[in-house]
């Protein structure tokens, strides 16, 4: 009996005095633990921060702007604008909301090539930032050209002709848009196809040529004398060519009005 109370007292001394005690063929390692204080729980409250919105104004909406403002200020000069934005290379951010383009500047006129300009950017209307801008500016136009070779002095209709688009490198150019200035004329000179025509490739077409017969009419006030004559030279409408009235041989000088009548005045 005391051999058993020994035995439980000896259990119970470990636990009671903190003593390890180690036991024949066991290794037991004691960690001197304290209990760890827990700070009481604080729930973060959540804070909504209101920021202004940001508009991206990319180089292509700039772009968008530039080409606009040109197309309307240009009119039916040109056919299309092109334009190429080479500064700013990045998008500007601007705050505030929604953005609205303008050019507020363009002292170059109707240059081309690379040009600046000032561009002002709104939100609501109010002006947020101004953006300076590099830009180069090409423009298109159709161009009138033949479609076949035609001679000097060879009249020129409708089927002779087309348009291309082509490249100008000024507003001020020298080619022919129109085809009504012309149909009707001739050629000034030997007209390759698929040349752009300027005004000095073609000409008024010769309707009276040297030698022939023409009705000679003199008008003043409601009097009207005729006589034939015969042209010393070619003539164009509108043109002032020498005429020989056949009755009396003496020579005058006759507006071409169609293609056997002149008029002199007297």
């Amino acid at each position: 009996m005391s051999g058993f109370l020994l035995i439980v007292i000896m259990l119970l001394l470990p636990g009671i005095f903190g003593v390890t005690t180690a036991i024949a063929g066991s290794s037991v390692e004691s960690r001197s633990t304290s209990p760890t204080s827990r700070s009481p729980i604080h729930r973060a409250t959540d804070t909504v921060v209101t920021r202004a919105a940001v508009s991206e104004v990319t180089p292509d909406l700039i772009r968008k702007a530039i080409q606009k403002h040109l197309e309307s200020e240009w009119g039916g000069k040109v056919k299309t604008v092109q334009v190429t934005v080479l500064e700013p290379a990045d998008s500007v951010m601007i705050s505030g909301g929604m953005v609205e383009l303008q050019v507020i500047d363009n002292p170059a006129g109707e240059s081309l090539g690379r040009r600046m300009f000032h561009l002002e950017a709104a939100v609501h209307g109010k002006p947020r930032q101004t953006i300076q801008v590099v830009a180069d500016i090409a423009a298109m136009i159709d161009a009138v050209v033949a479609t076949r070779f035609l001679k000097t002095d060879e009249l020129i209709d409708a089927g002779d002709l087309k348009t291309v688009e082509m490249r100008v490198y000024q507003m001020k150019h020298p080619f022919i848009t129109d085809r009504s200035e012309v149909i009707g004329k001739s050629a000034a000179r030997p007209l390759p196809p698929d040349v752009p025509l300027r005004p000095a490739f073609v000409k008024l077409p010769v309707v009276i040529k040297k030698g022939d017969r023409v009705l000679i009419e003199a008008r003043r006030g409601g009097l009207s004398i005729r006589a034939y004559g015969v042209t010393k030279s070619n003539g164009q409408l509108g043109q002032t060519v020498m005429v020989a009235n056949l009755d009396s041989g003496r020579e005058l000088r006759a507006k071409v009005v169609a293609s056997n009548l002149v008029e002199v005045e007297f």
